[in-house]
């Protein structure tokens, strides 16, 4: 039997490491692993966006022994648009087809050398500013108290007149963890949140990551 393709996936930190599988688990009833080191995609924490953006970073991942997919997920920020070009920069040289714009639906093309199909996706949906939290926070089940989030925002606003010291374009981390911290059991880590249904995997943005993610990886 030969030895199967490799599937991979690169993101920018532990939490989404943690985030990913729990989210396609939920959404898809695929087993994220399989047996002992047999993983449905191999994920892989770069340590962060500059570690990600380093010249030589992703050129060395595509030389991969086997590789059939490799994706990419990295939050947009507060400049969606300078995000994607700083990632585009870094492609060219081995993707010229890489496009000027995200798509909407997610990223996929595909690389003749090596033959790769390349994919990206930027949280939170390829469009807005945000990050991994605010992908997270689009998928409140539809159940939820409008009452409750609508004090959740405002408890995070005002908590930077009094002093609160994450700065602003964190805010949407404490608002998820805010958030979450009012749920039954308070406090969840993000990955909790979706193995105990405190997040909705099925809600249409999560189905929409999870159709490129199903559509590149071929699962």
């Amino acid at each position: 039997m030969g030895l199967e393709p490799v599937r991979k996936l690169l993101v920018e930190g532990d939490e989404d490491k943690r985030v990913i599988p729990e989210l396609i688990e939920k959404a898809t009833g695929l087993p994220w692993q399989s047996g002992r080191g047999r993983y449905l995609v191999e994920i892989v924490s770069a340590g962060g966006i500059k570690n990600l953006l380093q010249p030589d970073y992703l050129a060395t991942e595509l030389k991969t022994a086997r590789l059939h997919s490799l994706g990419i997920i990295l939050d947009a920020d507060d400049d969606p648009a300078a995000q994607w070009q700083s990632l585009r920069d870094r492609c060219l040289p081995f993707c010229p087809t890489f496009p000027a714009v995200p798509d909407p639906l997610g990223m996929i093309v595909e690389l003749s050398a090596p033959s790769v199909r390349l994919g990206v996706w930027l949280m939170p949906d390829n469009q807005q500013r945000g990050m991994l939290e605010t992908f997270l926070l689009a998928l409140r089940p539809a159940e939820s108290s409008p009452q409750l989030w609508a004090h959740a925002v405002a408890a995070v606003a005002e908590s930077t007149r009094l002093g609160a010291t994450f700065r602003q374009h964190h805010r949407d981390k404490a608002l998820c963890h805010t958030y979450l911290s009012w749920q039954d059991p308070p406090g969840r880590q993000l990955h909790q949140a979706l193995q105990e249904k405190l997040l909705d995997a099925s809600a249409p943005p999560g189905k929409r990551f999870v159709d490129w993610f199903r559509r590149l990886y071929g699962v």
